[in-house]
């Protein structure tokens, strides 16, 4: 056994001894080369919790960090899927490694003994890592600080605008951990706090030079989140061993094809790192198809990824996932991800009929059943573009604080304009569709509704193999019943998407004078339906989920609850429904005395076409001055407010806007207002009934 160097030759021992096992003897067939398609194959760890970057590393926050026997167990699993990096991540992890004389104050609730505990833990990870070729990284946002610093210079946890001692603090901690632990990369991330017009400064002048002044060259990952191009095309030659790296989808797995966005990146220097991140659209489901992440990798090879870097399916709650009752560890609950996405991030050109037959045994290994490996199989590549197609329909977000599974609103249905950065091919984007059937438009793009039947249809078939393969099992019954759960909590979300879209399709129907007794009935029918399927969900999941995730969440609504359950959701669509069911029949005049959610919801945009969401606004009115309403909210935004508004008489109810920029206001779905940018105020009326809560946007 012969390798190019000494991580070859461990990967030779490791493969010769996979065939051993296989087929219980020494192979017929000696001879065999290979080499990795993808230099850098890593995963992540988080040392930050629900959503949260800033932690102290001690063995009260994160102990698993300290359990070695744990590592050992990890690493090895590493190692035989041949991944050769972990990453930490942490706001600033340096002044948990490292003594800091300079800054005694960084440290004040740390003692000698802690920091001693975390140094030598850190050598010994070095060791053990080095033995099975797998090196570590630190990733850390900026401005940043440790938690003791933070409360002695009475700082905020995230900094936006860098000082002389926030620059010299940083560049000590850096020197100090790097003097330390030559051997570990980092990991930058230029942001998120950072304004972006210090990121080539700050990263040049203060990071990098840091690192160049210890005399020490580690590997350096420099993130793409919260960096410009252009800025980084001003980062990149100012150090030798520098590693981009950007996003898959975003933070969504949202189809087989990279972001495009990527491609320009990877042509900087070559040295290109895909990250495949918390997937929030598939959160917290199971999903291992093995075609689709071929797929996705072979993807991002052509884009020209290098590298590639694989989130766990839960980080924020490492190492256990989030089903009750079930303490396992996820690279063992998780066992099937980390080994088709590192398979295929060896070599993604393997033939895919061969890649089903070597699943296919696999499973059958593990449920005993040839014909149950059938059919799980068949579940994972029926259902595999399920809950990718819809993000990709309806684009609910682009980070992992929107959920696909936690729904969204009628509103929110019917502006939902899809993928932003990939074509939906011949796929009409709803609110085209929308406006398109209220005029009579007919055209000859494939309708949403289509798209989304295909879908449920292809969710229902996964559903009904994990059946199958339940029937046929032999071994590891209550596995095969978790995927079943999973497979049926897919369809009923898919469900819930397709009834959703005809309600919005009625109402838009009805809101244009089209047979509008028919159509209101029609839509509270779907919307109903809608309601009532989320229920279910939510009955599926009770008791064996505890959450849906472990951030806060942006939809449908703004959540301050962290994690939460679809039962948090449902009550949400329950009150929706019942305000559009007043809505439409008028019982009286006083049809309700509460929303379905207080105050409005906005949301900040980072350019005029209401394309590139940047942050939540939480409002009690729809007063809103561009001057006054910090942070980052100058004129080149846009903004998009949506909830409900109370009837304050019987009757014309007038509004005015007043802007210097174009507003669109729209009441019970009708565009009462579109307020162009030369005037500088618009009025218009609306005849409404008194207490009656209407739903409004202003855009």
């Amino acid at each position: 056994i012969t390798g190019y160097d000494a991580a070859g030759a461990l990967y030779g021992c490791i493969d010769l001894a996979g065939r051993i096992k296989n087929e219980g003897s020494l192979p017929t067939k000696l001879y065999f080369a290979d080499k990795p398609e993808m230099k850098l194959r890593g995963v992540c760890m988080f040392l930050m919790k629900l959503g949260t970057y800033n932690y102290q590393l001690t063995p009260e926050s994160f102990p698993f960090f300290y359990n070695k026997k744990l590592w050992i167990e990890y690493l090895n699993f590493l190692v035989a899927n041949k991944y050769n990096y972990i990453a930490f991540w942490n706001g600033h992890p340096f002044d948990y490694f490292v003594k800091l004389e300079k800054y005694p104050e960084a440290q004040s609730s740390m003692t000698s003994d802690m920091l001693k505990q975390n140094h030598d833990m850190l050598k010994w990870l070095i060791r053990e890592g080095a033995k099975r070729n797998i090196k570590f990284f630190f990733e850390f946002y900026n401005i940043h600080t440790s938690i003791d610093f933070r409360k002695a210079h009475n700082l905020p946890g995230e900094i936006s605008t860098p000082s002389k001692l926030l620059a010299d603090y940083t560049s000590y901690c850096i020197q100090k951990f790097v003097k330390a632990f030559p051997e570990v990369g980092l990991y930058i991330t230029a942001g998120e706090a950072l304004d972006q017009k210090y990121s080539v400064s700050w990263v040049n002048d203060v990071i990098l030079s840091a690192i160049k002044n210890t005399g020490y060259n580690p590997p350096v990952f420099l993130r793409t989140w919260c960096l410009s191009l252009a800025n980084g095309k001003k980062i990149v030659p100012n150090y030798s061993d520098l590693y981009i790296e950007s996003k898959y989808n975003v933070e969504m797995i949202a189809d087989t094809l990279i972001d495009p966005e990527n491609k320009e990146w990877a042509v900087l220097n070559g040295n290109f790192i895909v990250n495949i991140h918390m997937a929030g659209n598939l959160e917290p489901f199971r999903w291992n198809p093995p075609l689709y992440i071929q797929k996705c990798v072979r993807s991002s090879v052509e884009a020209g990824a290098n590298g590639i870097h694989l989130y766990p399916r839960k980080p924020w709650r490492w190492p256990y996932g989030s089903e009750v009752g079930l303490k396992e560890y996820q690279w063992k609950r998780d066992a099937l991800w980390y080994l088709m996405w590192g398979r295929y991030a060896w070599n993604s050109r393997r033939n895919p009929e061969s890649e089903l037959r070597y699943w296919k045994i696999y499973l059958t290994k593990k449920l005993g059943s040839a014909d149950a490996a059938g059919h799980l199989l068949k579940s994972f590549e029926a259902g595999a573009d399920v809950l990718p197609a819809l993000q990709r329909l309806i684009w609910a977000g682009f980070d992992n604080h929107t959920v696909l599974t936690s729904g969204l609103m009628l509103t929110q249905i019917e502006k939902a304009g899809g993928i932003p950065f990939l074509h939906l091919k011949h796929v009409q984007r709803i609110p085209e569709f929308l406006s398109d059937i209220s005029n009579g438009i007919k055209t000859n793009k494939t309708s949403p509704v289509e798209f989304l039947r295909e879908k449920l249809q292809a969710a229902v078939q996964s559903y009904k193999e994990t059946i199958a393969a339940l029937k046929y099992s032999v071994k590891d019954k209550d596995e095969v019943k978790r995927y079943k759960n999973d497979a049926e909590a897919v369809e009923l979300t898919a469900r819930f998407y397709y009834e959703k879209l005809h309600a919005a399709i009625y109402y838009t129907l009805y809101n244009a004078g089209i047979d509008s007794v028919n159509n209101s009935k029609k839509f509270l029918a779907e919307l109903k339906k809608s309601m009532d399927t989320y229920s279910d969900l939510t009955k599926l999941t009770d008791g064996y989920y505890d959450s849906i995730s472990d951030v806060p969440a942006s939809h449908p609504i703004p959540l301050k609850k962290v994690p939460f359950h679809w039962s948090d959701i449902l009550p949400l669509y329950e009150k929706e429904y019942q305000v559009y069911l007043n809505d439409i029949n008028h019982r009286g005049i006083t049809v309700d005395d509460q929303p379905a959610y207080t105050g409005l919801t906005g949301v900040l945009f980072g350019d005029p076409g209401l394309v590139k969401p940047k942050r939540i606004i939480k409002a009690e009115s729809l007063d809103f001055d561009w001057n006054v309403n910090p942070p980052d909210d100058g004129r080149n935004w846009s903004i998009l407010f949506e909830g409900f508004i109370k009837a304050p008489t019987t009757g014309a109810v007038k509004f005015y806007a007043r802007s210097e920029r174009g507003a669109v206001l729209t009441i019970g779905g009708k565009k009462i207002m579109n307020k162009s940018p030369s005037q500088k105020e618009e009025t218009c009326v609306f005849k409404m009934l008194k207490d009656k809560w209407y739903p409004v946007s202003v855009e």
